[in-house]
Formats: C-alpha cells, structure tokens, sequence
C-alpha cells in the first residue's frame, strides 16, 4: 500500500491505544523484534510476549508479526486463520465469541457460538477439538492470539471467587493442551505485562510452555526511535523537520517508558499541524511546542477533555479515576 495523502483527517500516529492491525503500514521501529517472535513461534508453536505496561507489546504483534504470518499464508499457499481475542473475565465466551467470528462473519454467530462452548466444556482438549472440526480442513494452522492475558488473573482475582479461579486453571489447561497436542495445527501467542509474570508458576504446563518460548520486548533503540517518528509522517506524505526529531529523542533521552508518551505528542502536533492548513510546511518544533511537548502533552490533553465535561460529568469522571486505581507492592 502506497502513501495516503488523499484523507486529511488521516493521522499517522494511534496515540496511547496500540495500533490496530489494519494499520500495519504505520508501524515502524520493530522490525527485528518482529522477525525474532516470528521465528520463534514458528519452532516452538508457542510464544509468551512479555513487555511492562505501554511497552507496545500488541502493536508488536498485530502490526510486526500477523503481516509475516499471512505473508507465510501466502508463499505456502495453505491458509491460517487467525483468532484474536483478550480472556476478560469470560475466557471461553470471548473465545467462542472469536472463533463464532471467523467462521461467520455474516453475524449468524449464536448458535455457532453456544455449539463451541459445548463442546469446549466437554473435554479438557475442547479448544483442540474446536480446531479439529471447524478450522482443520485443508492443512489449514490456527494461530490463537490471546491479547492481554493478565486478564486472567486480573479478574479472576479481584472478585476472590472460586469458580472464577476455577473456570481460570480449566481455560490455562485447555489452552496448554491444544498447543501441545500434535493431532492439529495450533500455534498460539499470548501477551502479558511482565509484572504478571509471576502469577503464571501457579499452572505447571503454562510454564513449562512459557519457559520453552518467550521473548521479552526490549526498549526501543535511537534508530528505533526515529524510525517510529519519521517512518509514519513519511508514509502520510508529509514531512518532518529533522530539528523537530532530535529534541523528540532529546526529550525521550534514556528513560524506558516513553513510547506511549512519544505516540501521545505526535498524534496531538500532528493534529496542531493540520490545523494550520500548510501543507508545504514541514511537521516543526513550533507545532510540538504547542501541544505542551512530550512533558506536558497528556496533562493539556487531559485538561481539555475534562472542561468539556458537565458538571455531572466530572463528578462521575472523578469517581470513575478513583475507582480504577489501585495500589500495588510498596503502595505504589
């Protein structure tokens, strides 16, 4: 796919969301770390991607990897199909749900859906037995992505209940089970903030899996940088000025958790670019210094969704903050 310079509104950076897979054309920056989880899901069947919170662990995946798995589909000539799903606190529905999906697209999922999770409650090989009869016709490899696995002991905790505790290990053992089987194609990867990492030596098989196969994402090189900086506005048919990138990695410096943040201020000086309708004029330090620069774009940023809010809105804005945050070890 070439440049898109037709759309105006279009804006090469996601922000603080990771990029969907239908923008894999923006992501630039990991191309070795793509290639490396790919090779090693293909020897193993099995790949942990582990990475700490905004680190761009399911950008890595559905923008690096997915594009060189379909891009396999294609030399091979034999089909993948390819079902992405996050556990949640429901992770047989949501992978029922998926699966539905890609074998209906139309919407007439229902009873597709309540057959599979029969047939998965049935057997501790239900996933396997899902993927044998639905998805194995033709050779064809089923790649599982489960996004965000940490859900599971997210939700399985906060209520303390034994049947979500239950319905957990039960989901670990069925998904252990499918890709250690050799009766079916079924190569999964699943991602996790590294500071869940811990909760996975409560489930033998799953480390067994997860100590064979894992790559943590490294933090992102100078050359990385710039590729994720310069790659997209270049891409967008626009041009950057190459002052404008130094202070960008000037300011991210050495500090580990500045992706998100970086993907954050370019998407609003992208914005403040556009808004001045000069299309010759290269993306400057005047338009980045207007959104606050990397230190104090997501505060304005904050600030302004926030006055647009009613009254009403506020109180629930605020109650909603309190409730999400929690403390952790050494009462961060």
């Amino acid at each position: 796919m070439g440049p898109i310079t037709e759309n105006k509104k279009f804006n090469p950076f996601p922000g603080l969301r990771p990029f969907a897979p239908e923008e894999s054309d923006l992501f630039f920056g990991r191309t070795g770390e793509s290639e490396e989880v790919m090779q090693k899901l293909l020897n193993n069947r099995f790949i942990t991607v582990i990475g700490a919170s905004g680190s761009g662990k399911s950008s890595l995946i559905y923008c690096g990897v997915l594009p060189r798995v379909r891009k396999i589909e294609a030399i091979e000539a034999k089909a993948w199909k390819i079902i992405s799903f996050r556990p949640g606190n429901d992770p047989f529905g949501n992978l029922a749900d998926a699966m539905a999906d890609s074998i209906d697209p139309s919407g007439g999922k229902n009873e597709i859906r309540e057959k599979i999770i029969r047939e998965m409650a049935q057997s501790p090989d239900g996933i396997t037995e899902v993927v044998k009869e639905q998805f194995s016709g033709n050779g064809a490899k089923v790649l599982l992505v489960v996004d965000q696995f940490e859900e599971l002991f997210r939700y399985s905790s906060l209520g303390h209940s034994d049947s979500s505790h239950a319905a957990t290990v039960k989901f670990v053992d069925c998904l252990v089970s499918s890709v250690t089987q050799t009766a079916v194609n079924v190569f999964t990867i699943i991602t996790m903030r590294s500071d869940f990492i811990g909760e996975c030596a409560h489930y033998q098989g799953l480390t067994q899996l997860i100590n064979n196969s894992n790559y943590l994402v490294p933090h992102m090189g100078t050359e990385n940088y710039r590729e994720a900086i310069e790659g997209p506005v270049n891409y967008a048919g626009a041009k950057i000025d190459p002052k404008l990138v130094d202070v960008l990695l000037k300011d991210i410096g050495d500090r580990t958790d500045q992706l998100p943040v970086l993907q954050h201020a370019m998407m609003r000086t992208w914005n403040r670019w556009q808004e001045l309708d000069d299309p010759g004029r290269p993306v400057d330090k005047t338009d980045y210094d207007s959104v606050g620069t990397m230190s104090d774009a997501m505060s304005l940023h904050a600030n302004e969704a926030y006055e647009e809010l009613s009254t009403r809105g506020r109180e629930i804005c605020d109650i909603m903050f309190k409730t999400i945050t929690e403390k952790g070890s050494e009462d961060r």
